[in-house]
């Protein structure tokens, strides 16, 4: 390996060319000098590829420009990590429309420097909401205690992927799953968990940007991906799973009926009976009737907001 390490931050995106400077000129603006960026452009319409052509010329050394036919983000974020060369010691993935937050590299390759036994750092992320106008610090899993990441990642999956700098030699042979169109992150992130320790940032590491389009704000198929990548995991680390096996097992049938009563929201009737066996759901999914599980959740909502108003 070279004496001067660099950092590979691989960016994928999708028609987001509006978006897209603020996270490259975030990276190049990192004070860390011995970094590459990866843009992998998964099938854009847009100015995408002029846009990134320009950093490419002005940067050649930098930056590179890579453009596959749409399959998905998973699948984009694989193609980067396929660039992971002698010279990378450590790994970061930048959303397009985020932004690491200033310093997020020197700090972090400094903490992977003085703890040779994590493989990963993980950090709290500033969380920008555009249609609520709220900016807010979030607390990643596991914060101020690496020995419970693992498991409160598996219940919260609170961390962003930007905010997570990787050792290269822990994520070199891994890939995304790409039959996952929602949760992929996540699940990449908690099967490193498993196998790795990881090291607490107290500073945040990445700015997001959570906006009309996001993929998150799409709770039905999230909630589906989350349980059945959950499931996959359990299946392949079953003494995680015994060794916390009420508590996770407590998560996963809240997860169910959250899953049943947003299947029965959206009314997509025949869907609710594969999640939960509750009485109360299954009847308003034969009849066909969202209301009252509509005037609970107004009642919940009404209810939080006065704990609130009166702590």
């Amino acid at each position: 390996m070279a004496d001067t390490p660099n950092v590979l931050i691989i960016i994928p995106t999708y028609n987001r060319a509006h978006y897209l400077a603020e996270a490259i000129d975030s990276a190049l603006q990192q004070d860390y000098p011995h970094k590459k960026i990866a843009i992998v452009d998964d099938g854009s319409t847009d100015s995408t590829r002029q846009l990134c052509e320009t950093y490419v010329n002005r940067h050649p050394n930098i930056v590179s420009y890579q453009y596959q036919k749409n399959a998905g983000c998973s699948t984009a974020r694989n193609r980067g990590l396929a660039m992971i060369d002698e010279d990378t010691a450590y790994v970061c993935f930048l959303d397009s429309d985020d932004r690491l937050l200033p310093g997020k590299l020197s700090r972090e390759v400094m903490l992977l420097d003085t703890h040779p036994d994590c493989g990963f750092t993980y950090s709290d992320a500033i969380v920008h909401d555009e249609v609520s106008v709220i900016e807010e610090r979030q607390t990643v899993a596991g914060a101020k205690n690496p020995d419970s990441f693992a498991l409160e990642h598996f219940l919260t999956n609170a961390a962003k992927p930007s905010a997570i700098l990787y050792r290269a030699a822990v994520v070199g042979n891994l890939r995304f799953r790409e039959d996952l169109l929602y949760n992929e992150d996540s699940e990449f992130l908690q099967r490193v968990a498993f196998d790795s320790t990881g090291i607490y940032s107290d500073v945040p590491g990445c700015w997001m940007r959570w906006h009309a389009n996001s993929k998150s704000r799409n709770l039905v198929d999230i909630l589906k991906a989350v349980l059945r990548s959950n499931t996959d995991l359990l299946s392949c680390y079953p003494e995680f799973h015994q060794a916390n096996k009420a508590t996770i097992n407590n998560m996963m049938e809240k997860s169910r009926r959250l899953l049943a009563t947003r299947l029965l929201l959206a009314k997509r009737w025949q869907e609710v009976a594969e999640y939960s066996d509750r009485p109360f759901l299954l009847m308003q999914a034969k009849l066909r009737f969202s209301g009252l599980q509509q005037a609970r959740e107004q009642i919940n909502m009404w209810l939080n907001k006065r704990h609130l108003k009166h702590h």
